[in-house]
C-alpha cells in the first residue's frame, strides 16, 4: 500500500467540496489529464462511475465503493488481474485538518502493478495532496 499525508489548516468544510468534486480535479491538479461522471444522474455516492485519464497511465473506469461526506470516500478500478483501490481520507487533528491519500493493488498481477506504477503513484498522490490542501485553504480564504 502506498500512504501520502499533508496536514492543512483548512478544515474538512473546506477540503471536501474540492476533494469530492474528482470532476474538477484535472483543473487543480497537473497529475489528471481528465475525470468524465459515466451516467451521471443523481448525487456522487457510492455506485458512481468516472473515467479517469491520467499522464502516463492506461486509461481506467473508478466506481465509487464507500462515500462519507467530509471524511472519506474509496473507489475501485477493475483490469485484467489487478483491482486498484484509492482511498482519500480526512481526519481532524490539533494542528487542522489531515488530507491522507492511499493506493493499493489486489489480485494476482499486483506486484507487476506496483513495479510498473509504484513509484508514479506516490509522486502523483503527493502532488494531488498539495493541490488538494492548497485548493481547500485558497476556498476557505475566500469565505
Amino acid at each position: 500500500m502506498i500512504e501520502v499525508a499533508r496536514t492543512t489548516k483548512a478544515s474538512a468544510h473546506d477540503i471536501w467540496p474540492v476533494l469530492s468534486d474528482v470532476e474538477s480535479w484535472p483543473a487543480l491538479l497537473p497529475t489528471f489529464d481528465k475525470v468524465t461522471r459515466l451516467h451521471a444522474d443523481g448525487p456522487v455516492g457510492v455506485g458512481a462511475k468516472f473515467e479517469v485519464r491520467q499522464p502516463g497511465l492506461p486509461k481506467a473506469v473508478y466506481q465509487v465503493t464507500e462515500w462519507q461526506p467530509t471524511t472519506l470516500f474509496t473507489w475501485e478500478s477493475p483490469a485484467p488481474g489487478v483491482r486498484s483501490t484509492a482511498s482519500h481520507r480526512l481526519e481532524e487533528t490539533p494542528e487542522g485538518t489531515r488530507i491522507v491519500l492511499t493506493m493499493t493493488w489486489s489480485g494476482p498481477l499486483a506486484w507487476l502493478a506496483r513495479k510498473l506504477y509504484g513509484s508514479k503513484a506516490r509522486r502523483f498522490m503527493t502532488q494531488e495532496a498539495e493541490g488538494i490542501a492548497r485548493a481547500a485553504e485558497d476556498a476557505g480564504q475566500a469565505d
